[in-house]
């Protein structure tokens, strides 16, 4: 299970006592064990607590992962949780910016079929799908994938030969398929950060004050 510790809540909304009569608005990214709902998840459990840490009312739904991100980007959210820091992206191509503090860590595992012979050192050469809203974060051509289920289903069957994601996600959802042809190796840890639109929003106060005081454990 991720942990993250009070330091860290506090650190993330170091300045919000200061905003505190203005509601923050979190999007939320749907995905098994994170946020499977908007009642139940580690992402539902982490705003609760910034909330109760902080003491600023913060107001959130579940959206599938690519909406979460574009209500950001829009500006209809004052923040999405999670995303990873990707270096494969520069910053300066981002519509959105991160926390400075990492709330936790995740392992992005490679999903192949037994014998395939599909490695971390040699995807440039085969067919492999992701998240769609992660295509970006990776160095090479990537398809985009709405749902993990499907998306092990396609690898099992041979339609695609690799699959890359968070394995905090992805691995109940293997075990639920018992697709025995399938192995996982690790592609690459990330830290996971909150973003939140560069500009103009109460959001961007808390993400500015964020002090570096301790470490997610995952």
């Amino acid at each position: 299970m991720i942990k993250v510790s009070a330091c860290i809540l506090t650190a993330l909304f170091f300045s919000s006592s200061s905003n505190a009569e203005q509601p923050i608005v979190a999007s939320l990214a749907q995905m098994p064990v994170h946020a499977p709902n908007a009642t139940e998840g580690v992402q539902v459990a982490l705003v609760k607590a910034i909330a109760r840490v902080s003491g600023t009312e913060i107001s959130y739904d579940v959206f599938p992962f690519s909406r979460s991100i574009s209500n950001v980007v829009s500006g209809k959210e004052d923040m999405h949780i999670p995303l990873i820091e990707s270096k494969a992206t520069p910053e300066s191509r981002l519509k959105f910016v991160y926390s400075k503090e990492t709330i936790f860590r995740v392992n992005f595992v490679l999903y192949t079929r037994k014998g395939s012979g599909v490695t971390a050192s040699n995807l440039t050469h085969f067919t492999i799908a992701t998240d769609r809203a992660h295509v970006n974060f990776f160095p090479f051509p990537i398809l985009d994938s709405g749902s993990i289920s499907s998306s092990l289903k396609m690898l099992s069957m041979g339609r695609i030969d690799g699959y890359i994601f968070a394995d905090t996600s992805t691995d109940p959802v293997l075990q639920s398929l018992r697709l025995s042809n399938i192995q996982r190796s690790l592609y690459q840890r990330f830290d996971v950060k909150i973003i939140s639109p560069p500009h103009g929003t109460r959001a961007s106060d808390f993400r500015d004050g964020v002090q570096g005081t301790g470490k997610a454990k995952g």
